[in-house]
């Protein structure tokens, strides 16, 4: 796993090769506080800096789907998913706790598809 300040790294050596943004403050500040939430919970994932400044926090967890949870420095988290073929997208508002709908995707994520016995 990545971490943030290796993320960072990378963003300032992409920054200065093309036009990318090297995330705020607020925005690593909110990503240090989400990575805290979510790191003694949920399995390892990978820590992204995106063009835009963003950072996100992404799953994988092949066939069954995957999730990529998004700051920006507004008090915001942003969600991307494919969760056994559905397509979710939002964003919630975020203090000091994983939002509500943010929660409730890694648990879909997370939980082993149900098998239906015979």
């Amino acid at each position: 796993m990545k971490s943030i300040a290796e993320a960072l790294a990378e963003a300032q050596n992409l920054a200065a090769q093309r036009d990318w943004q090297v995330p705020t403050q607020a925005t690593v500040a909110e990503a240090e506080r989400l990575l805290e939430l979510v790191s003694t919970t949920w399995p390892a994932f990978e820590v992204q800096t995106q063009a835009d400044g963003s950072i996100a926090l992404e799953w994988d967890a092949g066939a069954h789907g995957w999730l990529t949870l998004t700051v920006v420095g507004q008090n915001t988290v942003e969600h991307a998913a494919v969760i056994d073929g559905d397509e979710y997208g939002l964003s919630e508002a975020f203090n000091n706790v994983v939002p509500d709908w943010a929660q409730e995707l890694l648990q879909r994520l997370h939980l082993a598809p149900q098998r239906v016995l015979q």
